[in-house]
């Protein structure tokens, strides 16, 4: 300190009591009264220059009084839009509801400013409140100094005190970002659903037998029939045949043993995901009706369809194959004295190749009956599950049976083979037929190229494959024509003036019909948004209130405070009364420097002192300080 005394030594002693008399008037000549420094400083305009209460009610104060008021209020603005956004659970989505979702866009934005700004000044007038009272420097530091959550986390390490009050500031400031994010996901929509049923039916698989392969006359007179509608989806197979849907809007359904193992239970599940081609057993689907053009409905329908297996597959010389006449490009044979009494049934399967030798396969042939569970998204269908049933089961006897093998197989191992060749004299000049081409390669078959194709080169197992499409999609296209184009009519049972087989089953479906999209609460969020803001709320009046009821001037945290009776920076006499920024609008233009004070002195001081006058010295590193 001998530096101080030696260094002002020159200047006038400053006193800080202010002088006797009246108090102040309330004329503006007053108000405006002049103060002066010690020195040759210019004075200062409007320093209280006599003796005054403190917290006194004034125009300005009333004003400021107000304005705190209602920014202390502001969190009553979230929980208001938390409380509507609850009132619109369940409501269906309208204009008001989408102007307070866009409103609850904002709040990631506005909730984190005004919880800094509400929460920092309640810590502030706490630590206030107290210091007036009495508190410790430690804790008035922790909450006057904790306006982020960064702060209160840097308070905690610095002033090496973890305690219950530190670890609180902190798990408060936490609730700014929840809040944010909170008010964001408050509000959403979803669309609810009715469930109810509905019955659909579904073709008869009786249906087949009606089929135009039940002799040569009905064959070859319904021959433009079944050839027209097998050569439609054979040709547009290049986009229907992975598609659970043909052309005309039938459910397909796929073969069972590229999905047997799916499972270990008795339904099989049917892959539905984009990666993974599904089998399907034939280009032409099963007709359905009743079926909505709008919501979800599932279903189970059964039907009957064939399967194909093939052992062998290899190339032969006409006289080892035993073709005989060249009647056809390719045939069909029962291998068993040219008839089939049990499942599986064996059959030979031979086509010619550019070398003019043979494709010869050895093959069997399976009927089955099946149960399939089918999901709709409107109309749109697909199956999603199977299980193997008894073939002899629903009407379908032994002897429909036999009728089957000895009649239908026969004749379709008959006609097949010539759909797109019939009448041609010498079948072998126009080469494989469309069949042969589309077995050889199903993405690129179509146009007259006048060759054969050498199956043998198919290994036995995709022969199989792609013959069991080929068989089924035939079969399909012998019976229930009349109902495969996908516009049924209201009354299913005209259909059987034509056909009387051609009937349908009923299935009962279980419909779930979409509704207007609604409004949908996050019961989670509300509670977070809620909870924040009313805790935010608490504090920003708590604050208020003791900004009021404490009478300390607030000079915590302000630069001017440090002016604040010290020695090293004279001042005019009285002012204790101000507040922080009060007290710096009126010394704003007074030179300050954090420096030496003792700067002539062997061992330095720094403190916050005047500037001018070169009483304060520049800080040295390589100097010590006491």
């Amino acid at each position: 300190m001998a530096g101080y005394s030696s260094g002002y030594a020159s200047q006038p002693t400053n006193i800080y009591s202010p002088p006797a008399g009246p108090l102040p008037g309330s004329d503006r000549k007053d108000r405006d009264s002049k103060a002066y420094f010690a020195s040759d400083q210019p004075p200062v305009k409007h320093w209280p220059v006599h003796s005054q209460r403190v917290s006194k009610i004034t125009p300005l104060r009333a004003f400021i009084i107000f304005f705190d008021a209602v920014l202390a209020s502001t969190p009553i603005m979230f929980i208001a839009l938390a409380l509507i956004a609850a009132r619109l659970d369940g409501k269906e989505v309208n204009d008001y509801g989408l102007r307070l979702r866009q409103t609850l866009l904002l709040s990631p934005t506005i909730f984190p400013v005004i919880f800094a700004a509400l929460m920092g000044r309640c810590f502030k007038h706490v630590g206030l409140f107290l210091a007036e009272r009495g508190t410790t420097l430690g804790r008035l530091e922790q909450l006057v100094g904790c306006q982020s959550l960064f702060s209160a986390i840097e308070r905690q390490i610095s002033l090496r005190s973890w305690s219950l009050v530190g670890l609180f500031l902190t798990l408060i400031w936490l609730l700014s970002p929840l809040g944010g994010q909170s008010a964001l996901r408050l509000l959403d929509q979803e669309n609810k659903s009715v469930p109810s049923t509905d019955t659909f039916q579904y073709l008869n698989p009786l249906a087949m037998q009606d089929s135009l392969m039940l002799g040569a006359s009905a064959a070859n007179s319904g021959r433009s029939t079944f050839t027209s509608v097998f050569l439609a989806a054979l040709l547009s197979s290049s986009k229907y045949q992975n598609t659970s849907m043909d052309l005309w809007g039938n459910v397909k359904l796929p073969t069972y043993r590229s999905i047997e193992n799916t499972t270990s239970d008795d339904w099989k599940l049917v892959p539905n995901d984009t990666n993974t081609d599904v089998t399907y057993a034939s280009l032409i689907g099963i007709p359905v009706a009743g079926r909505h053009f709008a919501g979800n409905s599932t279903f189970n329908l059964k039907a009957r369809q064939w399967d194909i297996t093939c052992d062998s597959n290899e190339e032969m010389s006409k006289n080892a194959s035993d073709f005989g006449n060249a009647t056809a490009t390719w045939k069909l044979n029962y291998t068993e004295s040219g008839r089939c009494d049990k499942y599986p049934c064996p059959f030979s399967f031979k086509s010619l190749d550019e070398a003019y030798n043979y494709t010869v396969a050895s093959c069997e042939m399976s009927y089955e009956y099946f149960e399939a569970g089918i999901n709709c998204n409107g109309t749109s269908c697909a199956a999603t599950q199977m299980r193997k049933l008894d073939l002899l089961d629903a009407g379908y006897t032994e002897d429909a049976d036999d009728f089957t093998r000895g009649n239908l197989v026969l004749n379709s191992m008959l006609f097949l083979p010539t759909v797109d060749n019939y009448g041609v004299g010498d079948a072998g000049v126009r080469g494989s037929t469309n069949m042969e081409k589309w077995m050889m390669d199903p993405t690129n078959f179509i146009g007259a190229t006048y060759d054969n194709v050498n199956l043998y080169q198919l290994p036995p197992a995709l022969l199989a494959a792609r013959l069991t499409i080929i068989w089924n999609t035939f079969f399909q296209s012998t019976y229930a024509t009349t109902a495969l184009g996908g516009s049924l009519p209201s009354n299913l049972t005209s259909l059987t003036v034509d056909s009387p087989a051609l009937t349908f089953n009923e299935t009962t479906a279980s419909i779930s019909n979409p509704s207007p999209p609604v409004y949908k609460i996050n019961w989670k969020w509300f509670v977070a948004l809620l909870v924040a803001s009313i805790i935010l709320q608490i504090a920003a009046y708590t604050g208020l209130v003791l900004k009021y009821v404490t009478l300390a001037p607030d000079i915590i945290g302000y630069a001017s405070s440090l002016t604040l009776l010290n020695p090293y920076v004279p001042t005019p006499t009285g002012g204790t009364t101000l507040h922080g920024l009060e007290r710096t609008a009126l010394l704003h233009d007074l030179p300050v420097r954090i420096g030496d004070v003792c700067a002539n002195e062997p061992v330095g001081a720094i403190a916050f002192a005047k500037a001018d006058q070169g009483m304060v010295g520049r800080l040295d590193r390589r100097r010590w300080y006491i």
